[in-house]
């Protein structure tokens, strides 16, 4: 099969891939909670086998090898996973109020690096009202895990939406590319 064969035959894949991805967008858009549940649940599930990974990689290794901290943070790490896919709740809002820290961090940051840029740049002044916005988002989300959920499922959301932009424009730029070749490789 030849470049040109599979560049031609293989547009449609990439274009479906970001099909699928924008009606997953929209899915998470309509779903915040549901969204958050669900990364809730696979973080949990994560840590559990990493915990479990560790308790088996303890068994395996040599007697000479096996360090009993190891086993006891392998122990941990499964009971803690096993406690946040029992009390999901919990873990939710372990998850905003974390992503809600982050965006406070980083909202006072914009807010202290716009404050002093204020008198040199209109720059400064739009800054510091972003920090100060993002500040207040972020309080919100630490306080309101249905407004967490909205936060990181809209974010979430909008990098599967451009992602799936980015592969429908992609499969379209392949489609062109592989009739320009068909038609000079043809003459």
């Amino acid at each position: 099969m030849s470049i040109v064969q599979l560049l031609f035959r293989k547009w449609w894949v990439v274009s479906l891939q970001g099909m699928l991805l924008i009606i997953l967008s929209i899915y998470i858009f309509q779903n915040p909670m549901a969204v958050l549940t669900g990364i809730s649940f696979w973080f949990g599930v994560l840590v559990l086998a990493t915990g479990l990974l560790g308790v088996v990689s303890w068994l395996a290794a040599d007697k000479s090898e096996r360090s009993g901290m190891s086993l006891l943070w392998s122990i941990t790490t499964a009971a803690f996973g096993l406690l946040m896919l029992v009390n999901m709740f919990a873990t939710m809002k372990a998850i905003t109020v974390i992503f809600g820290l982050w965006m406070l961090a980083t909202g006072l940051q914009l807010a202290q690096s716009g404050w002093s840029l204020r008198n040199q740049s209109v720059l400064g002044w739009v800054m510091l009202c972003a920090g100060v916005l993002s500040a207040a988002a972020a309080a919100m989300m630490i306080f309101n895990v249905g407004t967490g959920a909205v936060g990181v499922s809209t974010l979430l959301g909008l990098q599967v939406m451009l992602t799936g932009i980015a592969l429908v424009l992609l499969s379209i730029a392949k489609k062109v590319l592989a009739g320009k070749v068909k038609a000079r490789f043809a003459s």
